[in-house]
């Protein structure tokens, strides 16, 4: 058995870095969980993906994403399809790498599907100045 130390410099969470590109993930749990060192630990709500075995630590940007469509329990997030994607945020008045979600199209995501909306009725065009002039005035004026 080859024993790699790559296999212990992994984390636990989802970073910016770990994303070239807009990915889809399914939800399959959400937790507290202590995040950061020394000082800066602090209890963060970290959601869990049924296809991938990271979590991403919440912040209060994505927290009210996911709050707005799915509700304020988290219980009601299970199963939902959320879409995260690399993007550059700031953090401590420096621009930073960042992970953002976004609701994806409601197809698959256990939403219920919006019907499309109706398209509105052609609206016939008329020339104004046809509307004004009157019939009988209408006639061929030769000059």
């Amino acid at each position: 058995m080859v024993l790699l130390a790559s296999k212990y410099d992994q984390s636990r969470f989802l970073k910016a870095a770990d994303l070239t590109a807009e990915k889809k993930f399914k939800i399959k749990a959400v937790t507290e969980e202590p995040v950061g060192i020394g000082k800066d630990k602090e209890i963060k709500l970290v959601v869990w993906f049924t296809n991938d075995d990271r979590g991403l630590v919440m912040n209060r940007t994505n927290i009210r994403t996911l709050r707005g469509p799915f509700g304020d329990d988290t219980a009601n997030w299970v199963g939902k399809i959320i879409a995260i994607f690399p993007t550059m945020a700031e953090f401590r008045g420096t621009m930073k790498p960042a992970l953002r979600v976004r609701i994806p199209t409601p197809k698959g995501n256990g939403q219920p599907v919006a019907a499309p909306p109706v398209a509105p009725a052609p609206v016939q065009e008329i020339d104004p100045i046809e509307e004004l002039v009157d019939d009988d005035l209408n006639d061929e004026i030769n000059i």
